[in-house]
C-alpha cells in the first residue's frame, strides 16, 4: 500500500497534476472551519473532491517565462483625453469633468517642464477636452471658470509658442484657448488673455494665415479700447479690413504701445515673412513702428531673414545695419550670439550670390571694433568659404589672440576653442569635403583643442554622408565618453542606426548596442528609426520587441510621423515576399498600435490575406473594421463587396457567411444592387447558386432594379444551379417582354445557362433561331461560353460536333484559343467570362 501510494504521488508530481484523496485530514479540518463551503457545494450539486495545490514543488518553474507586453508610454493626462475622445465619438457617457481638467493640467505642466512642444495628435485631444470643459453649463461640478486657471493658460500658451510646424489641430487648440480666456477673464488686457492671444497669433502665422493673425491682433486692440473708452463700438467686418488694407494705425494703437502685445505683433511680422509677402510685411512693419514695437530685438532679425531669401541686396544691407546697431545699443551677450548668427547667414548669402566685395566690407566693419568671439567664429567660416585653407585660418587664430593685448579681463579674451573648430567642421561638412573637415580637427589638436561631443557628431554626419558606416561607428564610440546631456547627438545616432540596419554587413548585436544606448538615455527615436527597427524585429519574428518599441515611441509622434511608420509596416505586410505568419503578426501590431489606420489600408490588408489563401485572416480583418468606432474605419458598401469577391475567389463559404451575417446586423449599410450582385457572385462561387438566386429576386423587387451586370451574374448562377435552365428561361422571357436590348454577351450568358443544366438541344435551337432572325452574330465568345458551360464530356463533345458542322470557320478561330483541361476531363477555353458587380 505505501509503495502504491508513493508511485501515485510521484506520478502526479511529475505530471504536475493535483493529488486527490477523499480522506485527507486537512480536508476534514478545513470543512469544520469553513462549513459554508460544504453548504455551497451541496447547493450547487458539487460532490467532487477538493483539489489540493502544491505551491512549492512546481516542475514548470524552470520553464521559459512568458513575456509581458510593455504598456504604451503616454504623456500624463493623454490616456484620460483619449478615453474622452472615444466616448464622445461613440456618444457614450463622458468621463467626469474634474478628471478631464486634471488631465489637461498635468499634460501641459509636463510639457512645460520638459521644454517640449506638442504634436498635432496631442493638440487635437487637448482641443476636444478643453472645448468639452468650456461648453459645460455654469453651476455644474466643473464650470469653465474652475477649469481654466492662470497656470493652465500660462503652461499651455508657452508650450504652443514652441510649435515650429503648426497644423490645423494646433490652430484649433490655440483658438479655443484664446476664446476661453476671453470668456473667463473680463479684463481683456490681463496677462492670461495676452498669453492666449500671442499663442494663437503665433500658430496662425505658422500656417500661412498671417492676415488672420493681423486681424486677430487688431480686433483685440479694439476690444481693449472699447473697455477703456466706456463701451466704444468694436471694429468689425469691413472696417477691420479697411484698417488692414490701409496700413494706418488704429485709434487704439496707444493701448498696445506698453509692450504687452509686442510679441503678438512680431508673430504677425514673422508670418508675412514666412509667406514671402513683402507688401504686407512692410505694412505690418509700419504698424509696429506706430505702436513702438519696432525696437523689439526680433524685428530686425525677422526682416533680415526675409531679405536673405530674396534678391534685394540693398534691403539686405539696410537690415544687417539695423542688426548691427541693435547690438551696439544693448550690451547683452544674447544679442552678440544673435548677431553672430545674422553675420554668418549674411556672409553665406554673399558667398552664394557672389557678393564677395560686400562680404569683405562687412568683415572689415566688424573687425574694426575688435568683435567678441562669436563674431570671430563667423569670420573664420567666411575665410574658409573664400578659399582659405586650414593653415591660413591657423594664422588668423594668431591674429585673434593678438587682439587680447588691450583687454585686461582674461574672461573677455578672444581665444579659439572647440566651438570655433566645430563651426569650421560644420562648414566643411556642408560642402561635402570630409578631408577639409579632418584638417580642421587636426588644426584644433595642434593647438591642444580636443574634440567634444559636437565634433564627433559632425564626424559621424560627414562619414555617413559618404556611406562610411564603420568610420561613423568609430566616431560614435569616441562620443560615448563625452557629455551628452544636451542630446545634440540624438538625430545623428538615429541616422547611424538606420544605416546599420540597411547596410546588411553589421550584425544584430552591433545594432542593438547603439539602440540600447539611445533607449537607456530615454532619447527620441526618429520615425525612420522606429520603422527600420520594426522591420528588423519582424524579420526575426520578435513581435514583442516591435510592440515594445512602438508602445514606447509611437504615441509621441505627430500624425504625419505615425502615418510614415504605419505605411512602412503596411507595405511590409502587403509584400508578397513576406511570409504569411509574419504578415499576420504585422497586421496584429497595426491593429493594436495604430487605431487610426484608415479603411483603405485595412481593406488592402484584407484583400492581401485573400490572395494568400487565408480567408480566416481576411474575415478577422473585416470583423475588426466592423467593430470599430471611427466613422472613417467602419466598412462601407465597397468594403463588403471586396470581402464577398475575396471569398468567391477562394470559394470559401465559411468566410462568406461570416461577412454576410455582419451585413445583416449593419444598420449603416443600405443594401444596393451593387451589393446584391457581389452576394450572388459569392454564393454561386461557393457552391450555393440556388441561394444566390434568392438575391436576384431581391434585386428585381428593389426600387433600383437590376443592371446589365446583374443579369449576367444571375445567368451565371442559373448555369450552376439545379434546374437553373428554367429560371434562366424565365429571366430571358421577362427581358424580351420588356424590350431590353440584348447584346452578344447576354446571349452568350443565356445559352451557357441552358447548356449548364444539360439542355444542349434547347441551347442549340436558341442559337440557330436567333441567327436566322439576325438577333445575334455567332462568334468565338458565344461558342466558347456554350462549350465551357456544358457540364460533361459527352455534352461538350456534342457541342463541339455541332459547332464544327454548323459554324466551322468560327470554331476554327475558337480552336486557336488555349484550353484548360481539368482532372475529370472537363475542358474550357481560356476566354474571359468573368463577371463584376
Amino acid at each position: 500500500m505505501p509503495s502504491h501510494l508513493t508511485r501515485h504521488i510521484i506520478r502526479r508530481i511529475l505530471a504536475n497534476e493535483p493529488i486527490l484523496h477523499r480522506e485527507c485530514i486537512r480536508r476534514r479540518a478545513y470543512s469544520l472551519v469553513r462549513p459554508y463551503l460544504e453548504l455551497s457545494r451541496r447547493q450547487n450539486g458539487g460532490h467532487g473532491p477538493v483539489q489540493q495545490q502544491r505551491t512549492f514543488f512546481n516542475f514548470n518553474m524552470f520553464g521559459k517565462k512568458k513575456r509581458d507586453v510593455k504598456e504604451a508610454e503616454l504623456d500624463p493626462g493623454i490616456e484620460v483625453m483619449m478615453h474622452y475622445a472615444k466616448m464622445e465619438r461613440m456618444r457614450a457617457r463622458l468621463p467626469p469633468a474634474n478628471e478631464v481638467v486634471d488631465a489637461l493640467k498635468s499634460f501641459f505642466k509636463s510639457k512645460y517642464k520638459r521644454g517640449q512642444a506638442i504634436e498635432d495628435t496631442q493638440a487635437q485631444l487637448a482641443f476636444h477636452s478643453l472645448r468639452y470643459l468650456m461648453n459645460r453649463p455654469v453651476g455644474e461640478d466643473s464650470s469653465e471658470t474652475a477649469a481654466l486657471t492662470f497656470n493652465l493658460v500660462a503652461h499651455a500658451s508657452t508650450v504652443l509658442m514652441r510649435t515650429q510646424t503648426a497644423t490645423a489641430s494646433h490652430v484649433a487648440l490655440g483658438k479655443e484657448l484664446y476664446d476661453s480666456t476671453l470668456l473667463v477673464w473680463s479684463d481683456h488686457s490681463s496677462s492670461a488673455v495676452r498669453r492666449g492671444l500671442t499663442a494663437y497669433a503665433h500658430l496662425l502665422s505658422q500656417t500661412s494665415a498671417a492676415r488672420s493673425a493681423l486681424a486677430l491682433v487688431l480686433q483685440h486692440e479694439q476690444r481693449i479700447a472699447s473697455k477703456l473708452t466706456d463701451g466704444q463700438e468694436e471694429v468689425r467686418g469691413g472696417d477691420l479690413e479697411e484698417v488692414i488694407d490701409s496700413g494706418e494705425p488704429t485709434p487704439q494703437a496707444a493701448f498696445s504701445s506698453n509692450g504687452g502685445l509686442a510679441r503678438a505683433w512680431v508673430s504677425v511680422l514673422e508670418g508675412f515673412a514666412r509667406m514671402g509677402d513683402e507688401q504686407e510685411l512692410l505694412k505690418t512693419l509700419e504698424m509696429l513702428r506706430s505702436r513702438g514695437h519696432d525696437s523689439h530685438q526680433l524685428v530686425p532679425v525677422t526682416m533680415l531673414g526675409f531679405y536673405l531669401c530674396s534678391d534685394d541686396a540693398q534691403s539686405l544691407k539696410h537690415w544687417f545695419e539695423q542688426c548691427w546697431q541693435a547690438y551696439h545699443e544693448q550690451a547683452d551677450p544674447s544679442i552678440a550670439a544673435s548677431l553672430a548668427i545674422s553675420l554668418r547667414d549674411t556672409l553665406q548669402y554673399c558667398l552664394d550670390k557672389e557678393q564677395l566685395e560686400y562680404g569683405h566690407r562687412i568683415v572689415r566693419q566688424v573687425m574694426s571694433e575688435n568683435p567678441p568671439k562669436p563674431l570671430w567664429d563667423a569670420i573664420f567660416v567666411w575665410a574658409a568659404g573664400t578659399g582659405k585653407g586650414a593653415d591660413e585660418i591657423g594664422r588668423m587664430f594668431a591674429v585673434m589672440e593678438s587682439s587680447n593685448e588691450g583687454i585686461p579681463d582674461r574672461e573677455q579674451w578672444r581665444l579659439p576653442d572647440i566651438t570655433t573648430i566645430n563651426g569650421l567642421v560644420e562648414f566643411a561638412t556642408s560642402r561635402n569635403d570630409p578631408y577639409l573637415a579632418e584638417r580642421f580637427i587636426a588644426l584644433g589638436k595642434e593647438r591642444d583643442i580636443q574634440p567634444d561631443a559636437t565634433t564627433y557628431v559632425l564626424q559621424m554626419k560627414y562619414r555617413l554622408k559618404v556611406n562610411d558606416i564603420d568610420g561613423a561607428l568609430i566616431a560614435y564610440k569616441s562620443l560615448q565618453s563625452m557629455d551628452l546631456s544636451t542630446h545634440e547627438d540624438v538625430s545623428t545616432v538615429n541616422q547611424l542606426v538606420v544605416a546599420l540596419c540597411n547596410s546588411k554587413r553589421h550584425d544584430f548585436d552591433t545594432i542593438m548596442n547603439v539602440v540600447a544606448d539611445l533607449a537607456d538615455r530615454r532619447a527620441r527615436f526618429e520615425p525612420q528609426t522606429v520603422s527600420t527597427l520594426s522591420l528588423l524585429h519582424l524579420n526575426r519574428d520578435e513581435v514583442h520587441d516591435v510592440i515594445d518599441l512602438l508602445n514606447t515611441h509611437s504615441y509621441r509622434f505627430s500624425s504625419t510621423e505615425r502615418e510614415a511608420i504605419r505605411n512602412t509596416i503596411v507595405d511590409y505586410c502587403l509584400d508578397k515576399a513576406t511570409p504569411t505568419p509574419r504578415s499576420w503578426d504585422g497586421y496584429t501590431i497595426l491593429r493594436s498600435i495604430f487605431d487610426e489606420m484608415p479603411r483603405a489600408q485595412r481593406t488592402e490588408l484584407m484583400a492581401s490575406f485573400f490572395d494568400r489563401q487565408r480567408p480566416d485572416m481576411a474575415a478577422n480583418v473585416f470583423q475588426s473594421m466592423r467593430t470599430h468606432s471611427r466613422p472613417d474605419t467602419i466598412p462601407i458598401v465597397e468594403t463588403y463587396v471586396a470581402a464577398f469577391l475575396g471569398s468567391a475567389k477562394l470559394r470559401d463559404l465559411e468566410s462568406l457567411e461570416v461577412i454576410h451575417n455582419q451585413l445583416k446586423l449593419d444598420f449603416n449599410i443600405d443594401t444596393t444592387t451593387y451589393l446584391y450582385n457581389a452576394l450572388i457572385i459569392g454564393y454561386t462561387a461557393c457552391g450555393q447558386p440556388r441561394r444566390a438566386l434568392d438575391f436576384w429576386e431581391d434585386i428585381v423587387a428593389s426600387k433600383e432594379g437590376p443592371t446589365y451586370n446583374s443579369i449576367h451574374i444571375a445567368l451565371r448562377a442559373c448555369e450552376k444551379a439545379p434546374f437553373g435552365d428554367l429560371k434562366a428561361q424565365e429571366i430571358w422571357a421577362k427581358l424580351r417582354r420588356q424590350n431590353v436590348e440584348l447584346d452578344q454577351s447576354l446571349w452568350a450568358s443565356y445559352v451557357a445557362a441552358l447548356a449548364g443544366n444539360g439542355d444542349n438541344e434547347l441551347a442549340i435551337k436558341t442559337i440557330e433561331e436567333a441567327d436566322q432572325k439576325n438577333e445575334l452574330e455567332v462568334d468565338a465568345f458565344l461558342l466558347g461560353s456554350l462549350f465551357s458551360g456544358s457540364p460533361g464530356q459527352d455534352a461538350q463533345a456534342e457541342i463541339e460536333a455541332w459547332a464544327k458542322e454548323k459554324y466551322p470557320h468560327v470554331w476554327a478561330a475558337l480552336a486557336k484559343t488555349p484550353m484548360d483541361t481539368k482532372d475529370d476531363g472537363m475542358r474550357s477555353f481560356k476566354i474571359d467570362r468573368s463577371v463584376t458587380p
